[in-house]
C-alpha cells in the first residue's frame, strides 16, 4: 500500500513542485489552505504524514497542528512544519505542539525526502 503525504500551503509553486517531486513515491493531495486540508480529512481521508507550511491566509499553520493535535482520530499524524520563519522561538513552540520536525525554507528536496522516510518508518536515520 503506497503511503499517502498531504501538504498544506498557500504557494501554488511549491505545492506543483512538491506534489510533482514526491508524487513518484507516494499518494500525494495537496491543499491552498487549512480549512481546504481540513474537508479532505472530514471526507475520511487519512494521510500517513502532513507537510504544513505556518504562513497562510484564514487559518494559520500553527493553529491546523494544535487543531489536529487535539483530534481524536489525527493526533497521532506526523507533522512537518516546512516554513521560512528561521526563528527559534517558533521552532520550539511547534515542536511543543506536537510537530515531528521543522524544516526551513528554502530547503533541499532530498533533505526533505529523508526526513519524510524516517518519520514514516521507512529508514533508520
Amino acid at each position: 500500500m503506497q503511503r499517502k503525504i498531504l501538504f498544506i500551503d498557500d504557494s501554488e509553486m511549491m505545492r506543483v513542485f512538491l506534489s510533482n517531486y514526491f508524487g513518484q513515491y507516494y499518494v500525494v493531495h495537496a491543499a491552498e489552505t487549512a480549512e481546504k486540508a481540513w474537508s479532505w480529512l472530514d471526507e475520511g481521508n487519512f494521510p500517513s504524514l502532513i507537510i504544513l507550511d505556518l504562513k497562510m491566509p484564514g487559518m494559520s499553520g500553527y493553529e491546523f497542528l494544535n487543531h489536529l493535535k487535539y483530534s481524536v482520530l489525527f493526533h497521532d499524524i506526523p507533522v512537518l512544519i516546512l516554513s521560512s520563519i528561521d526563528n527559534s522561538k517558533e521552532r520550539i513552540k511547534c515542536l511543543e505542539s506536537g510537530a515531528a520536525d521543522y524544516i526551513i525554507k528554502p530547503f533541499n528536496p532530498q533533505e526533505l525526502s529523508i526526513k519524510i522516510k524516517f518519520h514514516l518508518g521507512l529508514s533508520k536515520v
